[in-house]
């Protein structure tokens, strides 16, 4: 009877090597790379936000201390209660439990034909939070918090154009240096959780032009309560600069414009010899900014359009007595809520995509996720002028992508699908990327767990015609596009993923994990490189 070799069926990763047995007949199975990219997510503690802001969330009276407000939200918000209170650190570590879980071997996603047996990797980006300036004193280098005496306090105002001496003085009792975390501090904990995780957790610094509304000659403060314009820029890597985070998150619902005079830094190459969009445009540093009517905001929101001395422009009809003085009026032709007007005026002229627009004239070729695609707009259907002046925006810049991050899908499905659908959004398939919010989204009204939130938008693409392909480039070809990790300058010995691995040696974190991730990326850099060439042909 002639000798049968046993048979064995071996799965690797690209570059294994395999043991057999003399005689042994073996089926090898390798792996094809592939990746998935978180990104829009935070890890930032609740600790990083001031209490008005959350006052201004949370309307109750009297305020509320940070103690009870955590217990409240423990409660209220069990999830993302009990994650808040952790340390930034902590939160990030989370955070790869969480993705684990969501595109792990045994998800639903992992399960599925399109990842079973791939060499799958997976990762978020962090877009760090700067809350202390959110107030219109900030554009005067003010923080919101004043620490010169026990306990903290800050100031409230009737009138935008009040003098400090009219100002308010409101106690924050129970505020201190342990139980509020300071910009510095974030800092910190953001870049211990990169190094935790190299190349798992990757970071994006925030920039509040109002911190760093200085020119360079400007020395920067210890305590980070103020610095020139491009310090930042040394925290950034490029394919030239060799800082441990990969581009810069900014919120104008914190109270500032996009392309605004009284932040010349900014935008006025004139100012300083150079300016912040300029610099990002030149050596291609992306920025990602919160770009929807929601979230977060400053608390004196209502102010700003006094502040701003616009109101005739924006409402004919409502004399400019009403903004004065503050008090509500029936006169013939006053709208009947003054402060819906006001807010409405905010999210227009603050934070609506037109407002890019303006900064995209003069720098064309910048890199900008403008995230969340509108956000809640989508609930209105996709005729809503955020939703088209973004799209629009998406295809007349080269360098325009936007998320979907924070969504809540049942809302919008079929308008999202409609639109990615319609042959006149094609451009669409490469400027769309997948983000969560996490774990901002666990805040929100009917709130939906890390892998819940991605197997429904997982399920939903499997519906479309060409989903799989869609989910393919949000998830991993528009990412890496977006944030160029295979960047490379002429003459440069590596490009933008080289960079950072060296950085995140230089910070000794963990090498073993650090030159396994690298790894990964690299053998995904193929598919990455194969379907830009077919998109060049």
């Amino acid at each position: 009877m002639a000798y049968d070799p046993p048979e064995r069926t071996v799965v690797i990763k690209p570059g294994m090597g395999v043991l057999g047995k003399s005689g042994e007949r073996l089926t090898i199975i390798i792996r094809t790379p592939r990746c998935i990219v978180d990104v829009h997510s935070h890890i930032e503690n609740g600790a990083c936000a001031p209490l008005p802001l959350l006052w201004d969330k949370v309307p109750l009276q009297p305020h509320l201390e940070r103690k009870t407000l955590d217990a409240l939200a423990k409660v209220v918000k069990r999830a993302a209660g009990h994650l808040q209170v952790k340390s930034t650190t902590e939160i990030g570590n989370c955070e790869i439990l969480e993705i684990d879980s969501a595109f792990g071997p045994k998800s639903l996603i992992g399960q599925s034909d399109y990842y079973k047996n791939t060499d799958l990797f997976a990762f978020a980006v962090i877009q760090m939070m700067d809350m202390e300036y959110a107030w219109l004193s900030g554009f005067d280098g003010l923080a919101l918090y004043f620490e010169d005496e026990t306990p903290w306090y800050y100031y409230e105002r009737q009138n935008a154009r009040d003098p400090r001496d009219k100002w308010k003085k409101v106690l924050l009792p129970g505020e201190n240096q342990k139980t509020f975390a300071k910009f510095e501090t974030q800092v910190g904990q953001t870049i211990e959780a990169l190094k935790l995780n190299p190349l798992r957790l990757i970071g994006m610094y925030n920039y509040d032009p109002r911190r760093w509304n200085y020119p360079q000659t400007e020395k920067l403060l210890s305590n980070f309560q103020k610095g020139p314009w491009n310090y930042p820029f040394d925290e950034i890597v490029s394919s030239l600069g060799n800082g441990l985070f990969v581009g810069f998150k900014m919120y104008p619902p914190l109270g500032y414009k996009p392309l605004d005079p009284r932040l010349p830094y900014l935008h006025d190459k004139l100012k300083d010899g150079d300016c912040f969009y300029a610099r990002c445009e030149r050596e291609g540093i992306p920025i990602l900014v919160h770009c929807s009517p929601g979230g977060m905001s400053t608390h004196e929101m209502k102010l700003y359009m006094q502040y701003d001395a616009q109101i005739s422009s924006y409402q004919i009809k409502t004399p400019s007595s009403v903004f004065e003085s503050g008090a509500p009026t029936d006169a013939t032709g006053i709208a009947a809520d003054t402060e819906d007007i006001a807010i409405q005026y905010f999210w227009d002229n603050y934070v609506h995509p037109k407002e890019w627009r303006k900064v995209l004239q003069i720098f064309p070729k910048l890199k900008l996720c403008l995230a969340h695609f509108g956000g809640d707009e989508w609930n209105k259907g996709s005729g809503s002028d955020w939703i088209s002046e973004i799209t629009s925006l998406t295809k007349e810049y080269p360098n325009v992508y936007t998320d979907f991050s924070c969504w809540t899908l049942e809302s919008c499905k079929e308008s999202f699908a409609q639109v990615l659908t319609n042959k006149q959004n094609g451009h669409l398939r490469d400027k769309i990327l997948f983000g969560t919010d996490w774990y901002m989204k666990l805040l929100t009204p009917g709130a939906k767990s890390y892998r819940k939130f991605c197997e429904e938008f997982w399920e939903f693409f499997q519906e479309l015609p060409d989903g799989k392909d869609l989910w393919q480039r949000f998830t991993f070809i528009n990412p890496f596009a977006f944030y160029g990790f295979f960047d490379k300058k002429e003459g440069a010995q590596g490009d933008k993923l080289d960079n950072l691995t060296s950085a995140l040696k230089r910070s000794k974190c963990d090498k073993y994990k650090l030159d396994d991730h690298y790894a990964c990326i690299r053998r995904v850099q193929k598919e990455y490189d194969r379907v830009k060439n077919q998109e060049g042909k």
